[in-house]
């Protein structure tokens, strides 16, 4: 099981959205505990800042994946527009 830590930043963002979307996006950060890699897991060639991106609803969750220490850090979510990525 992987523990799921979230930066200033992406709580900051977290807050902003509606309370539905909070609900749905806290969903996600739970099931990725699990296993990470089974829900749609897009793994980020640089410029990116983070290595992983998750898809949920119109939102993206970028985060970085540590597998030996087991911990997925949530560095930002974003409402999915044409300037996301």
């Amino acid at each position: 099981m992987f523990q799921v830590n979230f930066s200033k930043s992406a709580i900051k963002s977290l807050k902003k959205f509606p309370l539905k979307d909070q609900i749905r996006i806290k969903k996600v950060s739970e099931k990725i505990k699990q296993d990470p890699f089974a829900l749609d897991i897009k793994k980020l060639e640089p410029p990116h800042k983070t290595s992983h991106r998750i898809r949920t609803g119109s939102y993206r969750i970028f985060l970085d994946i540590d597998t030996t220490t087991k911990i997925i850090l949530i560095v930002e979510i974003e409402r999915r527009t044409t300037q996301t990525y």
